[in-house]
């Protein structure tokens, strides 16, 4: 993927946007004809390589930084999964401290353009190669436009989700008059004009009840990105509608088929079961339960170095001391051993197993380097559960624990009745503690998942978890008892890197940030 990448992606943002000024003036766009590219099938598959390679990239690394991707970065490490290791760099420690600067790498979202850019041009040039090549079916550049549509509201989700306001562009930048300096423009724009369309267009061009292949954007994918944005928008914005709108993309998940061309359904007949639970991560394609997965070959693509799991050198973040101190307290799930390597000291405390073929404790000396990571976009525990959240919020509150319970027991514990105190009040099942029951199952379920920051976001959870966690880790560290919490609301938004600020006049920096 890593060789196709080089090629097909770096000529499609070469005629698109790029993500440097020294493609424009290299060469001028203008001088390469567009369409001369996109005159087989071949040029289709060999873009849409470039596509996934770019956000596998992005998510992953180019397998040589020692610090790997963004997955883990943006979706989990600000939250109270992970903290600082103490092989400190300014990039994890201003991530457990909620102290970032616009000179966080991490918070550059050129890649993320990069992919768009990508996405921008299959969708303008895709429909013009039947034109040119009799075997370029409607099916085949059907799917392929679906993949990009959906492809491009992915990217532009987690935009909006980390920036807030960002610059827009759904077009191929193809001309030196055009002017590649772009304003922000306002999320709730990016969301209602782009990300909610997009994905309605891929999900009517994708191929129905056909088996998934789980490395690609799928009918099920693209149904739970849907949901998924539904459901931010439900909890950001308070809307109840979009819990409604959520659930029938929910059942849109459940309707569709899987790679074993099983629909996925709403039963436990398509988790994976308690014992091979990790086939998950490990072997994806081996289980009914995966629906979207990021493919890694580490003979192509080198060091897949996760920053929560083995690397080239020192881990910069680690898994959070209270994690240590309540989840393996619990003897019956079976997802701990599975997930953390529970040894405390030096080159265990700050791992997890679960992308990993370890038993229960990382082997140290192993090379990073050709262990393949497997990192889950979306899969069908993931949606039991967040459909659970949904249901609670529109008052189906029995089938909402049903739901949760289902990931629950399949943990290896008994299932939660309606009348437990964790879950109800005076016997009653109770919307906010039925919500805090199912955000900790999603905690433990989709530990190093990427979810745990955004869940936390969107369901206004941020205060409420994260005060305690940074008072308690300001005062370990400083020795000095801290009562800030959080701070400011403005910072669950990300600052814009500063070279992007440098490079575009036009943009302006979320506030509180330099």
């Amino acid at each position: 993927m890593k060789k196709i990448f080089i090629t097909a992606a770096s000529l499609c943002v070469l005629l698109t946007l790029g993500s440097c000024r020294k493609f424009l003036t290299e060469v001028s766009p203008t001088t390469i004809k567009v369409t001369n590219y996109y005159t087989k099938v071949g040029d289709i598959n060999s873009t849409l390589a470039g596509l996934y390679g770019s956000f596998q990239v992005e998510m992953l690394g180019d397998g040589t930084n020692k610090y790997g991707g963004k997955y883990h970065y943006w979706g989990e490490i600000r939250s109270d999964n992970f903290e600082d290791s103490g092989y400190r760099s300014s990039i994890s420690t201003q991530m457990a401290f909620n102290t970032l600067t616009s000179g966080n790498t991490v918070s550059n979202w050129e890649g993320l353009y990069r992919t768009i850019a990508i996405a921008n041009n299959c969708i303008k040039y895709f429909p013009v190669v039947p034109n040119y090549d009799k075997n370029a079916t409607q099916a085949i550049v059907n799917a392929g436009l679906a993949q990009a549509y959906a492809m491009r509201a992915m990217c532009y989700f987690y935009i909006v989700r980390l920036w807030g306001d960002a610059p827009l562009r759904t077009e191929p930048y193809g001309d030196l008059s055009q002017e590649p300096r772009l304003p922000r423009t306002s999320k709730d724009e990016i969301m209602n004009k782009v990300i909610i369309p997009d994905l309605q267009t891929a999900y009517d061009l994708i191929p129905k009840q056909q088996s998934a292949n789980i490395w690609y954007i799928n009918e099920a994918a693209i149904a739970a990105i849907a949901a998924d944005v539904a459901m931010w928008n439900a909890g950001t914005k308070n809307n109840a509608a979009d819990y409604v709108t959520a659930i029938a993309w929910f059942k849109k998940v459940f309707a569709a088929k899987g790679q074993t061309g099983v629909v996925y359904g709403e039963t436990n007949a398509n988790l994976e079961p308690t014992a091979t639970w990790k086939n998950l991560f490990l072997n994806p394609t081996t289980t009914k339960e995966s629906i979207w997965s990021i493919n890694w070959n580490s003979g192509f693509n080198g060091c897949a170095c996760i920053p929560i799991g083995k690397q080239k050198s020192n881990n910069p973040v680690m898994v959070d001391s209270l994690i240590h101190a309540t989840w393996k307290l619990n003897k019956l799930d079976t997802r701990v051993l599975k997930t953390i390597d529970t040894l405390r000291g030096i080159n265990h405390q700050d791992k997890v197993l679960k992308y990993y073929n370890y038993a229960t404790q990382i082997v140290v000396n192993d090379d990073p380097i050709p262990l393949n990571i497997y990192a889950v976009m979306y899969r069908l525990g993931d949606m039991f559960l967040l459909y659970a959240e949904a249901l609670n919020k529109t008052g189906d509150r029995v089938n909402a624990l049903k739901m949760m319970n289902l990931i629950h027991v399949r943990a290896g514990m008994p299932a939660i009745l309606a009348t437990d105190p964790s879950v109800s009040t005076g016997g009653v099942l109770d919307e906010t503690k039925l919500e805090d029951a199912i955000l900790k199952e999603r905690q433990y379920e989709t530990f190093a998942e990427g979810k745990r920051w955004f869940d936390l976001v969107r369901t206004n959870h941020v205060f409420k978890v994260m005060d305690p966690i940074l008072d308690r880790r300001r005062t370990l560290r400083y020795g000095v008892p801290s009562s800030s919490g959080f701070a400011e609301a403005t910072r669950i938004l990300w600052p814009i890197y500063k070279t992007l600020l440098e490079d575009n006049t036009k943009l302006v920096q979320n506030q509180p940030y330099n």
